[in-house]
């Protein structure tokens, strides 16, 4: 351990050793005196005083080596005591240094802290040595530490390797026994992990500041109460109100409907409520303006132990986009209607024209124009974006099912196909339908008709559709193929971009195969678990 070259206090009052001091003194006066007296007068009679004196004199050096040593005991106490704190001084952050910057302590905490070893460091200016930089200079420093005793604040320094490290200084101004200013003692705390954690906060608060203030939509933040704590310009401008005048108060205090602006909050409540993640349109009209749509998505806010206790929300207003497909709609809705009056149209003229003739013919058109506005219904229903292959199987089945008669077995994967496919697929299955009535499996009353549909995996995915009759019957293949089969095996097959055919298989019925990519006909490829959709 290095010895603190700087004054130690006292470790005994400066009473108990000038008593010690007299005490001597005065041991050896007595003694003196009794000597003298010994000296000059030798007989008997009169040696009594000098003998007291000689006593007083042994007393007094007595109380004298035995002040000493208590005193030397307090002494070796005290620094025993000051080397403990020295060392445990030295584990710390701490230094202790000359007023005029000399580094004459340096423990092991300032080692680890400033990469420089003991004997790197003593003796050194401590500012230029580790490249100090104070909010003051360095005679202002002292003259503080002169005045008060002590200073505090932030610095920073340089490590060895060429780190920058952030302290927080806190240096004490040791005085000797006369009062004059000895050593400065420094005990600094490491703050640079702070420091950087507070830089990267103030960059990403800047960043979202950056956002909130450009983004085109609304973003706020409220509490569990419903008061707003958080609002951008957009959101500021929608309500048309400072943020003092926002920031604490709910919708209710600034919406100009109290309806609109109790249902804006009840869905907050149940978002928070849940602390469920939603997105839903909300509608927002200020007096004597037409009413604003907004899209919003609003998820819980929560502290960082995962409670809620708020949420936050980005609303986009999409109130053009809504008047266009409110317009688009209503366009869909007038073609729909006029291709369902084309369809009754058609269908009427093809049952006049073929009055006279043959009525299986008639009535075979009839059911083809029927089964192709049951497809163009379910794509209404859809919007034309697509429909559920399950939905188009029963579709194109229900004009032969009978109640409770479990003729048709169904079962496959939910998939979603284009509209073209579905139409395609819906007339197919429609002449086969037709024809097992006609010929087939349908044509007995134990006959059955199994559809099945599956995925085939492979680089190109495909969609495979199985009709598979049971229990007709027995079939013989036709010397010539009919309009349902060519319309099978031909078109549907070119719709589909795939291959199609009809199996006669004469112990059991016929089987019809369908199979196209499936990125030609699904609206996407991705497909969820088997669906079984049960007897039909």
């Amino acid at each position: 351990m290095v010895a603190v070259p700087f004054t130690l206090p006292s470790p005994t009052s400066r009473t108990a050793r000038l008593l010690v001091t007299l005490v001597t003194w005065l041991a050896i006066l007595l003694l003196a005196l009794g000597g003298f007296l010994v000296a000059a007068d030798g007989s008997i009679d009169t040696l009594g005083e000098p003998i007291i004196l000689l006593v007083l004199a042994a007393a007094s050096f007595a109380a004298s080596i035995w002040a000493k040593r208590r005193i030397q005991r307090d002494i070796d106490a005290k620094l025993y005591r000051l080397e403990r704190f020295t060392q445990a001084f030295g584990q710390t952050q701490g230094t202790l240094r000359s007023l005029d910057g000399r580094i004459v302590f340096w423990g092991i905490g300032a080692e680890r802290l400033y990469g420089y070893s003991e004997k790197e460091a003593l003796g050194k200016n401590a500012l230029d040595l580790l490249q100090t930089r104070c909010p003051l200079s360095p005679d202002e420093i002292n003259a503080i530490l002169v005045r008060d005793g002590e200073w505090q604040g932030e610095l920073t320094r340089r490590h060895k390797d060429g780190r920058e490290i952030h302290i927080i200084s806190k240096w004490s101004l040791n005085r000797g026994e006369a009062g004059e200013p000895e050593v400065a003692i420094e005990v600094s705390s490491d703050i640079t992990s702070i420091k950087l954690a507070e830089r990267e906060l103030h960059q990403t608060n800047a960043l979202l500041r950056a956002i909130l203030e450009t983004a085109p939509g609304l973003i706020y933040a409220k509490d569990l109460q419903g008061r707003i704590i958080l609002a951008n310009v957009s959101t500021l401008d929608l309500i048309g109100r400072p943020w003092s005048e926002v920031e604490g108060r709910t919708d209710l205090e600034f919406l100009d409907s109290k309806t609109q602006a109790e249902l804006v909050m009840a869905n907050d409540r149940r978002i928070m409520d849940q602390a469920k993640t939603e997105e839903f349109e909300e509608i927002i009209s200020r007096e004597g303006r037409h009413p604003r749509v907004w899209s919003s998505t609003k998820a819980p806010l929560r502290d960082a132990d995962g409670k809620v206790i708020g949420l936050v929300g980005v609303s986009v207003e999409i109130t053009e986009r809504k008047r266009i497909e409110d317009r688009l709609q209503l366009m869909v809705n007038e073609l729909n209607h006029r291709v369902k009056n084309t369809l009754a149209t058609v269908q009427a003229i093809a049952s006049q024209t073929l009055r006279g003739g043959d009525p299986i013919v008639r009535q075979n058109l009839e059911r083809r124009l029927m089964a192709l506005a049951a497809a163009h219904d379910v794509l209404t229903r859809e919007k034309w974006e697509g429909a559920n292959i399950d939905d188009v199987v029963t579709g194109a089945l229900a004009p032969f099912g009978d109640g409770g008669d479990y003729r048709f077995t169904v079962s496959g994967p939910s998939l979603r196909l284009l509209p073209r496919a579905a139409l395609a697929l819906a007339m197919g299955l429609h002449e086969l339908t037709t024809n097992a009535l006609k010929y087939g499996a349908l044509s007995t009353l134990a006959g059955q008709v199994a559809i099945n549909w599956q995925i085939v995996e492979g680089a190109s995915p495909a969609l495979r559709l199985t009709w598979t009759e049971s229990g007709g019957p027995p079939v013989i293949a036709p010397l010539r193929r009919g309009f349902g089969v060519r319309l099978i095996e031909r078109s549907l097959a070119q719709d589909l971009g795939g291959k199609a055919s009809v199996i006669f298989d004469q112990p059991s019925g016929i089987i019809g195969t369908i199979e196209a990519p499936l990125a030609d006909v699904a609206v996407s490829a991705e497909v969820t678990p088997l669906l079984q959709a049960g007897a039909r």
